[in-house]
């Protein structure tokens, strides 16, 4: 092996490799270099990942398509994990490496590896990836050349593997913290911070809807559920909750027991803001009708939750100790919001809107009369969607 073009290599990665955004930019930059150096015509890498939903992430590149990424879940991964004879799973078993050559007919065990050959390519190797020690999971490399790779090519990818870990275990670790503030701040709350919003008072006025929303009953379920089944109906309805407020736009800020809190940020349109956040509740209001009907078919009690909307004024950002921050929303709005919702078991109704938030929104409501709330001087208007 040429010493120096591996010395060389390794500067590269961790020089102009280390300024890669993520690891499909790096994966991009890498494929064209061994594609070039080395004949690579395929590169696999695969990590385990710390994540509730995502078990472990795929990437792919090819001189034909630009790096690619896969999500496989826990259970999924759980599956794939049992293939004892999965070349990844031989390296996370401590095989020092994985080879496969098509001219020596090796490899017909692996169904990845013997669709390799199908598409024309050669060869296949692959290395562990580690971090501190421990497998994190692996690298691959095909190649289409006619006779292989050559051993100086294959000593070149050992020789350069340590300094591949190191830039990849830096962007995968910027994966798992982007991943798991998102999934306990929120998304666009968990980027904030993943991007340096952190300084306690730090945060911005905006306009929003504020969406309050509880589980109706819940003292009662509390009482005659055990703790699996009442966490099991907690975890139904805020999975619910979520989908419904991601897919139209808003934001989940936090779960508060039974209760959640969230928002959808008007930017410049105030309307289409109202609009979503009823589309969200109505969506919400019939999956829940679903999901309430199904326990009852198998004998289990019904469920029902309130949704209390309202448009108006926040603050946007972190509040709280130095030592313990939450990122949220505070403000008159984020109160009447709640009281909002606190009268939709009063009143039997699932969904009810603040007068200003009906005005914008523009759709038909039905008036349901002025309340008097608490912290709140002057009797305020509510109303109920009309389908």
């Amino acid at each position: 092996m040429n010493h120096d073009s591996a010395t060389a290599f390794q500067h590269w990665l961790l020089t102009t490799g280390r300024q890669a955004a993520n690891v499909p930019a790096l994966l991009d930059l890498l494929g064209e270099k061994l594609h070039r150096e080395a004949q690579v015509d395929r590169i696999w890498i695969g990590t385990t990942l710390l994540h509730p939903q995502t078990a472990a992430h795929t990437w792919v590149w090819t001189p034909e398509t630009p790096a690619a990424g896969r999500s496989l879940g826990h259970n999924l991964y759980r599956t794939l994990a049992m293939d004892l004879n999965s070349p990844a799973r031989r390296l996370e078993l401590g095989a020092p490496f994985v080879r496969y050559r098509r001219a020596l007919d090796e490899g017909q065990g692996f169904e990845d590896v013997v669709a390799l050959w199908d598409k024309g390519f050669t060869d296949f190797y692959g290395l562990s990836l580690r971090s501190k020690g421990r497998w994190m999971g692996g690298v691959t490399l095909s190649t289409r050349a006619p006779d292989g790779f050559s051993p100086t090519q294959i000593e070149l990818f050992d020789a350069v593997m340590p300094a591949l870990e190191a830039t990849l275990e830096s962007l995968i670790k910027d994966l798992v913290t982007s991943g798991l503030l998102q999934t306990y701040l929120g998304r666009d709350a968990g980027e904030r911070v993943f991007k340096g919003q952190v300084k306690r008072g730090d945060g911005e006025t905006i306009e929003a809807v504020v969406w309050f929303s509880d589980v109706r009953g819940f003292t009662r379920l509390s009482a005659q559920l055990d703790r699996s089944a009442l966490l099991q109906v907690l975890n139904d309805v805020f999975e619910l909750l979520v989908d419904v407020i991601d897919a139209h736009g808003g934001e989940v800020l936090k779960f508060m027991g039974d209760g959640l809190l969230g928002v959808f940020p008007a930017g410049e349109d105030s309307a289409a803001a109202c609009r979503a956040a009823r589309m969200a509740a109505t969506a919400f209001r019939a999956r829940l009708q679903d999901l309430s009907a199904q326990r009852v078919n198998n004998g289990l009690a019904p469920i029902d939750a309130g949704v209390g909307l309202h448009y108006g004024n926040v603050t946007y950002g972190n509040i709280g100790a130095p030592a313990r921050l939450d990122f949220t929303v505070i403000g008159p709005a984020v109160n009447l919001a709640s009281r909002i919702e606190g009268l939709c078991g009063a009143l039997s109704q699932p969904i009810l809107a603040s007068e200003g938030f009906v005005a914008l929104e523009g759709g038909a409501w039905e008036t349901c009369g002025h309340f008097e709330v608490k912290g709140v001087e002057t009797p305020i208007l509510v109303a109920r969607p009309v389908d």
